[in-house]
């Protein structure tokens, strides 16, 4: 049975494709306000899914989903789907989807030992789920493009920048000192959330993923396992249980 696993962001839909719960390829589109995102139709046409499952950090929107339908049998996740771990968050209903998705795609690769999950893009998200499979919470807190936008759109001199490599954690000008600000900034974050998961559990898995990911894996204290594709392979495992 081929399943295709769609993961609607705030730039772009992911979309992974499982034939027997084995991830055969994934495509990327641009997302648009319009019902497919440019290239997206083609691509269900050609590929003869059974089921879709979709996630979305944004407001449903039905055309899309009404879209979708006339490929597949479709399955929206929310806050009342049936979920492989225990959410014991105060407000589920306010939970994104993509969180539940990743805590998810860390219970495909891990059981019975701590993970937690983090996932560096448009912000940078960090879940906690027990080795018990009982989802604590987490933290969100400003990712790397948001940091620069910030420093820019709220001082008067400031330049608005884009990453790029740099070596250095000491910045010898304006530029440099704001990319160190932010880049590092996030660098001591990330390890420093963890050293705190540490040394309030004890062992746990550290999971990354997010388009930001890469930048940010050389440089954490911890072994971290990587995973581009995390979100996909959490889909899968939801639609698994609810269908």
């Amino acid at each position: 049975m081929k399943v295709l696993a769609v993961d609607i962001g705030n730039t772009l839909v992911k979309t992974g494709l499982f034939d027997d719960d084995i991830l055969q390829e994934t495509s990327q589109f641009l997302r648009s306000s319009d019902a497919a995102p440019n290239g997206l139709n083609e691509y269900l046409t050609k590929s003869q899914i059974n089921k879709i499952v979709v996630c979305s950090v944004l407001e449903t929107n039905t055309n899309r989903m009404e879209m979708f339908k006339l490929y597949a049998k479709t399955f929206l996740i929310n806050h009342q789907s049936k979920l492989p771990f225990t959410n014991t968050y105060k407000t589920p209903q306010t939970l994104g989807m993509d969180r539940v998705a990743g805590i998810a795609g860390a219970l495909h690769f891990f059981s019975n030992t701590h993970c937690l999950v983090i996932d560096a893009g448009t912000c940078i998200t960090y879940d906690f789920v027990s080795k018990e499979g009982i989802y604590q919470g987490g933290s969100i807190s400003p990712g790397l493009h948001m940091r620069l936008k910030a420093m820019h759109e709220f001082t008067g001199k400031l330049p608005l920048l884009t990453y790029q490599e740099i070596e250095d954690w000491i910045g010898k000008d304006t530029q440099t000192s704001m990319l160190t600000g932010a880049i590092w900034g996030m660098v001591n974050e990330i390890n420093g959330f963890i050293a705190r998961y540490n040394e309030a559990f004890g062992e746990l898995k550290v999971i990354i993923t997010g388009g930001d990911a890469p930048k940010f894996v050389k440089h954490l204290k911890n072994n971290v396992f990587a995973e581009p594709n995390l979100l996909l392979f959490g889909l899968n495992k939801i639609l698994k249980i609810n269908v």
